[in-house]
């Protein structure tokens, strides 16, 4: 999905709106004023999203009620522009502009074109007087953008009010936290509505236990339908390689061969298949030897006789290499790898198995 988006975005780009952040606290800006002077002039009721209206010819508020206030005016807002200001500055420059448009905008296609089926299905149900005509907010699609913000920086610190440091993952989980409480909370009222209590007490609300219904029904569907740009974001930059029967596969031949490569090691060098060995030396494949202290290892070396020297000539083969833990050499033990420990004084040479787990040799 992402290479398709990339190859689009290769297309069509450029026609991606800079600074989209901008627009959208601007429309806010114009809600909160025709909210503030709706009183008297009555103009902010013209840009709320009403699907039966809409069908009427007031096609406009498909669009205008993107300037729809998420929430009641007070001294929080100031706090919430800040907040929306630099989520949608650093979704743009992480996302780049044209997939954060596509993100902003899908999110807010999907919310009408909801409210547009919810509004047609209950028409063609109950017709006219039936029919139900969701009046959305922006308040779930912001939502989206700060879930959206948590997933790609979890660890960022916001100060809460201006004071309280928490990380925003936190915060997304108390969110969707949130959401599913009121979501589960819906459901059970949902199977409770055949309740004969139930039934009484929406009645004394003067709603029908019909209209309760599908009240309840149209609330989850709206939160779905408004995360629903979240959700294919998600889903889109997950990495599904790892459950894949074939990644399931490799990984646990890859188990296996080395589990037969640990227990051949221990046959060829005659140890027991004790599982107390280092796990250093078991990662590194290198045999899975008990580490063991310097004089323990040097009992184990084998000693030449007296008066005679190492011969370096063998068979017509130089001696080069010798572990100075277990004396093995290159000419007994052509298989191993030999190196020269750095921190050791002097010339310390050690074969593959103790060059991790000898004692270093100091001067003093």
């Amino acid at each position: 999905m992402l290479r398709m988006l990339n190859k689009i975005e290769r297309k069509i780009g450029k026609y991606a709106i800079k600074n989209l952040i901008y627009y959208i606290l601007g429309g806010y800006v114009i809600g909160y004023i025709l909210l503030l002077t709706n009183a008297r002039l009555g103009w902010y009721q013209y840009i709320t999203l009403e699907p039966a209206l809409v069908m009427k010819g007031q096609v406009w508020r498909l669009f205008t009620w993107i300037c729809t206030v998420p929430q009641s005016l007070s001294f929080f807002v100031i706090f919430m522009f800040l907040l929306y200001f630099f989520i949608g500055r650093s979704l743009e420059q992480n996302m780049g502009a044209f997939k954060y448009n596509l993100y902003m905008f899908s999110g807010w296609f999907f919310t009408t074109l909801g409210a547009m089926i919810v509004y047609w299905i209950s028409y063609g149900i109950s017709g006219a007087s039936g029919a139900i005509s969701m009046n959305v907010s922006t308040y779930y699609l912001n939502l989206a953008s700060f879930l959206a913000f948590a997933v790609l920086f979890p660890d960022v610190r916001v100060y809460l009010f201006g004071l309280l440091p928490i990380k925003v993952k936190w915060l997304a989980w108390i969110d969707v936290a949130y959401l599913a409480f009121t979501v589960i909370t819906s459901i059970i009222a949902l199977i409770g509505l055949p309740n004969q209590s139930v039934q009484q007490a929406i009645s004394a609300y003067g709603l029908t236990p019909s209209f309760a219904k599908a009240a309840i029904i149209t609330d989850i569907f709206s939160i779905f339908i408004s995360l629903l740009n979240f959700i294919i974001f998600f889903v889109a930059t997950r990495n599904f390689k790892k459950i894949s029967p074939k990644e399931i596969k490799r990984k646990m031949e890859f188990r296996r061969n080395v589990r037969q490569g640990y227990t051949d090691n221990r046959q060829r060098y005659g140890q027991s298949d004790s599982r107390q060995s280092s796990r250093r030396d078991t990662f590194w494949g290198y045999g899975g030897f008990e580490p063991k202290t310097d004089r323990q290892q040097q009992q184990q070396r084998p000693q030449q006789p007296e008066g005679q020297k190492q011969s370096t000539v063998s068979s017509g083969n130089l001696l080069i290499h010798r572990c100075s833990i277990c004396g093995r050499t290159n000419l007994t033990n052509p298989e191993l790898t030999f190196r020269y420990c750095s921190k050791c004084a002097g010339n310390h040479e050690y074969c593959q198995d103790h060059l991790f787990t000898h004692v270093h040799v100091n001067n003093e």
